[in-house]
């Protein structure tokens, strides 16, 4: 009969030589709990949508020193295999999650043990700065010591290419292809020299100051030459959070250097804590994220919140409207950002002829009708950052055409091609920068964006997570069996009329299903987490559009809790 994997990766780790002296105590204590040896055990780490993600603990199931140490030698072999007699560096930075440091040197020792040199951030740094950072020192790669937005258990590993994007499936493969057993971090860190030896050989070098100039400057450049002026920047009342994350002091420092001088913080989340204290979950799509952000809003009359995740690559809006602060979805902020991208650039003459922006799939379709209006392209991607660099990739660098705006529906922007991930540094200044014109006007931000529906029509969008190992796929296979339908004939679902269905296997598992109008449905299960995510968007007059999203969604969640159940 089969060895149970799980057991055998236990047995290995246990017997490991050179595993850590606390680790194996842990491991032998394990032996009583069966429970958590299957579910530490029973699998590798793996690449999702946006890198490795997963709790922290122990065993070949979690983020530790040894799984970090194992992805990180397989990508150092990697890239040193692509360029074969070229000294390889890579740059490596970490947020402020728990652990995020010891991870990031773990990281580094196994870079070095690979044969590449490693330039280490000399304090916690975010994801855009790392992306920057990558392109500014000409370097070969990247790694990144995140979990984003996840809960304060979870850690993670995200890897970078050479222009600063995420890397794509065809690399990610190649450095699981080169991952040989569940016990090679142990080995490669038990036999390596140490973190503080490679800095003194000079195999590990520090970067700090020069990147923040570096950066900050690119930032002053993009806005410098904007229609807002100093006197009305310094007038806007803002509050600022980085949920105990890394984006405190570039953020900070951009406001700060363009005038912003009300800028308040949060207390409870200003300093880097990767146990996030007052939040249930550092993740600016949620409403409860905000909840003392107001408090310090109201007590300081600002005209807007602002939060950045752990990493500060994602962007959280609320403002003040009516009496009452107002969170802004993922959707509205990009829509309004991408409005003022453009008709700044149109204002200030420099909205190019072969100019283009790119969204997800999965994004509002508004984009659609404000491209169009400024008469600049639009290309639509799979989910995933990395999708949106890899349109830059093919149309800038290898191409004649001019980023000007990519954007998820998830809170996530990239508004220079300088940084190949999201911003959330670069997007909190330009949303400063439209509140503060806003102001300036007498209108908020609301008022803003119900100027946009009455240009280009209501939108009414929305996304539903159901939460479910194996829900997703058994959803799907179910979709996939109705012929481009969405329901079985006669159902609420299978009388929807279903323009178009795309299917984009095998490259990615999403159903987008185009319907009357704009109006459309898409599914995809999580490549990261037992989740499965739908998204809406219906379009038209507003009763209807929200009375069709509250309907259908309701119709959809209940279809698939079928399949929850079962």
């Amino acid at each position: 009969m089969e060895e149970n994997k799980a057991i055998k990766n236990y047995t290995e780790w246990i017997n490991a030589k050179g595993i850590d002296s606390d680790m194996r105590q842990y491991l032998m204590n394990m032996i009583s709990r069966p429970e958590e040896i299957e579910s530490c055990f029973s699998e590798e780490l793996d690449f999702g949508t946006a890198g490795m993600r997963a709790t922290m603990g122990v065993g070949s199931a979690r983020m530790n020193i040894y799984t970090v140490a194992t992805a990180a030698y397989a990508m150092g072999e990697m890239l040193k295999e692509k360029h074969e007699g070229k000294e390889v560096k890579i740059v490596i930075s970490y947020d402020s999650r728990n652990n995020s440091r010891e991870l990031a040197e773990a990281a580094a020792v196994a870079s070095c043990a690979s044969g590449v040199k490693v330039l280490f951030s000399d304090r916690l740094r975010p994801v855009p700065m790392l992306s920057y950072a990558i392109r500014n020192f000409a370097a070969d790669g990247g790694i990144m010591i995140t979990a984003s937005h996840n809960p304060k258990e979870y850690n993670g590993f995200k890897s970078y290419r050479s222009d600063g994007a995420q890397m794509i499936d065809e690399e990610t493969e190649a450095i699981k292809s080169r991952i040989r057993d569940a016990v090679q971090g142990i080995e490669i860190l038990s036999t390596a020299e140490s973190f503080e030896d490679l800095v003194k050989d000079g195999d590990i070098t520090y970067f700090g100051r020069e990147i923040d100039d570096s950066y900050d400057a690119m930032i002053m450049d993009a806005f410098n030459s904007s229609s807002v002026s100093r006197s009305s920047r310094a007038s806007l009342r803002i509050v600022y959070s980085p949920l105990n994350g890394s984006g405190r002091e570039p953020v900070r420092r951009a406001l700060r250097e363009l005038g912003y001088e009300k800028v308040f913080a949060v207390n409870e989340q200003d300093n880097p804590d990767g146990d996030f204290p007052s939040l249930r979950v550092p993740n600016p799509e949620y409403d409860d994220t905000y909840d003392l952000a107001k408090k310090y809003a109201e007590m300081s009359m600002a005209d807007i919140i602002i939060v950045t995740d752990p990493d500060s690559d994602r962007l959280g809006v609320a403002v003040y409207d009516e009496g009452e602060y107002k969170k802004l979805t993922g959707n509205q902020i990009g829509a309004i950002l991408l409005e003022y991208l453009l008709s700044e650039a149109k204002k200030l003459g420099n909205l190019p002829e072969n100019g283009y922006v790119v969204t997800s799939i999965v994004s509002t379709h508004l984009a659609r009708a404000i491209c169009a209006r400024y008469g600049v392209k639009l290309y639509e991607t799979l989910t995933g950052i990395k999708n949106i660099a890899e349109q830059i990739r093919q149309r800038s660098d290898n191409g004649t055409e001019r980023f000007l705006f990519g954007f998820e529906e998830s809170n996530g922007y990239m508004l220079n091609q300088a940084v190949r991930d999201k911003d959330g540094v670069m997007a909190a200044v330009a949303i400063a920068e439209i509140a503060t014109l806003s102001k300036a006007n007498g209108v908020t931000l609301i008022e803003q964006l119900e100027s946009l529906h009455k240009l280009y029509g209501y939108s009414a969008e929305g996304s539903v997570c159901v939460e479910g190992t194996g829900v997703g796929e058994k959803f799907m296979d179910h979709l996939r069996t109705l012929d481009g339908k969405l329901g079985e004939p006669g159902t609420e679902l299978g009388v929807l009329d279903v323009k178009n269905c795309t299917d984009y296997l095998p490259e990615s598992n999403v159903l987008l299903y185009e319907l009357n109008g704009l109006d459309w449905i898409a599914f995809r299960p999580s490549g990261t987490e037992p989740k499965f995510k739908i998204y809406f968007g219906f379009y038209g007059a507003e009763s209807a559009a929200e009375s069709r999203l509250e309907r259908i969604s309701k119709a959809v969640v209940a279809e698939i809790n079928k399949y929850k159940e079962n």
